[in-house]
């Protein structure tokens, strides 16, 4: 008999130096996850009708697709780590397919930020202060690309000269990004300190949508669209991949290319091009 969360839990501080915050953090959050599922969990229990069970307690609770897709993957790698580890013999994971649906568009075209951007300047005095300093922290991250991690703890000592140099919170890499002349309007006037005031991540969605219904923006958004919105919108500009990979700190090109696949003005511009 060996416990899956005592030995996953074990793994996981055995790697802790090779692991980010951001990783160890999710991790935990997916046990805990799992827990609620079965409190009790043998690294035997793990087969096929689990990973079946596991799915149907998620949609019960009302998970969406992705997001089942995402626990899965993580569950994935639990196993992977256990079974390096001699806990478990053989995967439920061969052979198992995880349909990985396709998601509605998660990210604001150009013409949407600015929609949002002007009415957060014309109507952010009707904000509550949280309503308002979400919506400040969201826009401030559609324009310079920050994780949300990286917008809670960003100070002023990161930003020298309008430009933003900081260690990022979930990589360890260094991004260096020039700050747009919109998003200089969102810093404030404080010298010192934190640059944004950023709460946990579900007060933080709740205030940002509901300051963004009372200024008359409809779309449904969450924190991390704006990192997508910086991303697709670099494309669209015309900036190259690897500045835009560059600044959104990605370690690996392929990374960036991702966000590639969802603009059609990236191909419009191209293929403005082609002549026989």
């Amino acid at each position: 008999m060996s416990d899956f969360f005592e030995e996953i839990r074990n793994a996981i501080e055995a790697q802790s130096g090779r692991l980010s915050k951001y990783t160890v953090s999710t991790y935990m959050g997916h046990i805990s996850k799992i827990r609620q599922y079965r409190s009790q969990l043998d690294c035997s229990d793990i087969d096929r009708p689990f990973l079946d069970g596991y799915v149907d307690f998620m949609k019960a609770r009302d998970n969406a697709e992705g997001t089942i897709f995402r626990s899965l993957a993580v569950l994935r790698n639990f196993v992977n780590i256990l079974q390096k580890c001699g806990k478990i013999e053989k995967s439920p994971f061969e052979n198992y397919r995880m349909s990985h649906v396709r998601s509605r568009r998660h990210f604001l075209e150009i013409d949407e930020l600015r929609t949002l951007y002007d009415g957060f300047l014309d109507k952010g005095d009707s904000l509550t202060f949280a309503e308002r300093e979400s919506l400040r922290a969201f826009l401030f991250s559609c324009f310079t690309g920050l994780r949300y991690a990286d917008l809670k703890s960003l100070c002023f000592d990161d930003v020298k000269n309008g430009k933003i140099r900081k260690w990022t919170q979930k990589t360890g890499q260094m991004v260096y990004i020039p700050i747009p002349e919109q998003a200089k309007v969102l810093l404030g006037d404080v010298p010192q300190g934190k640059v944004l005031h950023v709460v946990n991540n579900s007060c933080f969605n709740r205030n940002l949508r509901s300051g963004a219904k009372k200024i008359g923006f409809q779309r449904y958004l969450h924190a991390h669209l704006a990192r997508h919105t910086f991303a697709t919108a670099c494309i669209s500009l015309g900036i190259p991949i690897e500045i835009v990979s560059k600044m959104l700190g990605h370690s690996v090109l392929s990374t960036t290319l991702i966000y590639a696949n969802y603009v059609d003005a990236t191909i419009d511009r191209v293929m403005s091009k082609f002549s026989i």
